[in-house]
């Protein structure tokens, strides 16, 4: 069905009080409606088709000439309302097309949704909310309005709620492609990799298509590799989120970010680590390092200073291969080799799905083997 009929169509579901009736065949159905001046068939046909393609402006102006042929369509004051507030990009202007459409027919739940948009573009999120509230009220079972709901409710910090939502629209709509990608995308967002996997398999199934697409622009990462994506980014608050669902200890981060060469994220990390633990050994190296990418030898001096610390706990395989390396730079080869002795002891003490520990070892053996 092309735009203009699947408009029109909607726009003779459009509820409304005024005589006299007329009796319409719709997919096979007798439907009883409002007559519908022909003018405003046509230029609401022409303004959706504009919409549709962008032409804003075309379609306002057709619009609000559907509304003078037929002033009782709540369907044209919606769209009138939405197009206004596209424009305009502010709520205000949509406001009084909108208070049209509810004096008509206040149960067309599409005038809550896109009631719903326009303040949400405005920033009036918690409006945006009860608008979209009024719309799933009136139709619970059209994707569009949970998924709209969902989005609100995670744009208000009710992020728990938008995925029990959105759980609950793919148990009951298995085949909703649109509820799956929208439970996908969450879950990266949250770092939720076990909810991502299990929406990408469903996609796979139901959208292979879209799956594939999905796979390359936003492949599910590991939680390690989660941890290292926001170090890389220098975003040290993601980092300690995708770290706690990672399971991994706060002095380790602080490893991390040395070994991928972010020196201030690894010292801030490091110092924060030492200022609770001052025996991790794992966040005295991570903080040495930091200071010697900086060229700052009072820092190092101070990292390496642990007069205060008690009984050191032993570093990690990665602050240990970092250490090797710090000695290497400072002391030489022997210094180095000495420090991890005949049998590497950072082989093998880490799980094997770690790339960065994989890719810090080669790199330390490779200097050790040409020096």
């Amino acid at each position: 069905m092309n735009v203009r009929a699947a408009a029109l169509l909607a726009l003779l579901g459009a509820a409304g009080c005024g005589d006299p009736k007329v009796i319409r065949v719709v997919d096979g159905a007798r439907v009883e409606g409002r007559f519908i001046p022909y003018q405003a068939y046509s230029r609401y046909g022409r303004a959706a088709e504009a919409e549709a393609r962008g032409d804003l402006d075309l379609a306002l102006a057709l619009y609000d000439r559907a509304a003078e042929a037929d002033p009782d369509s709540a369907e044209i004051w919606t769209r009138l309302g939405a197009v206004r507030c596209a424009i305009v990009g502010k709520h205000a202007p949509a406001e009084d097309a909108f208070e049209r459409a509810e004096e008509i027919d206040p149960a067309y739940e599409p005038l809550w949704r896109e009631r719903a948009r326009c303040a949400a573009a405005d920033g009036r999120l918690r409006e945006a909310l009860g608008y979209a509230d009024q719309a799933l009220a009136l139709d619970p079972n059209r994707d569009e309005v949970v998924l709209l709901y969902a989005s609100l409710l995670e744009r208000v910090g009710r992020v728990e709620e938008a995925e029990r939502l959105l759980d609950a629209l793919v148990i009951q709509r298995p085949s909703s492609v649109p509820g799956w990608l929208a439970r996908y995308e969450l879950a990266l967002r949250r770092g939720d990799r076990v909810s991502a996997e299990r929406a990408a398999r469903e996609l796979r199934v139901r959208a292979p298509r879209l799956s594939e697409r999905i796979a390359t622009e936003q492949p599910i990462l590991s939680p390690l590799a989660e941890v290292d994506a926001a170090i890389e980014k220098g975003d040290l608050a993601t980092a300690r989120r995708a770290a706690r669902h990672a399971r991994l200890p706060a002095a380790e981060l602080a490893v991390r970010a040395a070994a991928l060469g972010r020196a201030e994220l690894a010292r801030e990390q490091a110092e924060l680590v030492l200022g609770a633990d001052p025996a991790s050994s794992s966040a005295r190296v991570a903080l040495a390092v930091a200071a010697d990418l900086k060229g700052d030898t009072a820092l190092l001096a101070t990292a390496l200073d642990d007069a205060q610390a008690g009984v050191p706990s032993p570093p990690s395989p990665l602050a240990r291969l970092l250490f090797a390396e710090l000695l290497h730079r400072r002391a030489g080869r022997a210094a180095a080799r000495a420090f991890l002795g005949p049998d590497d002891a950072t082989e093998g003490k880490s799980a094997p799905a770690d790339p960065l520990l994989a890719a810090v070892r080669k790199r330390v053996r490779a200097q050790l083997a040409r020096s």
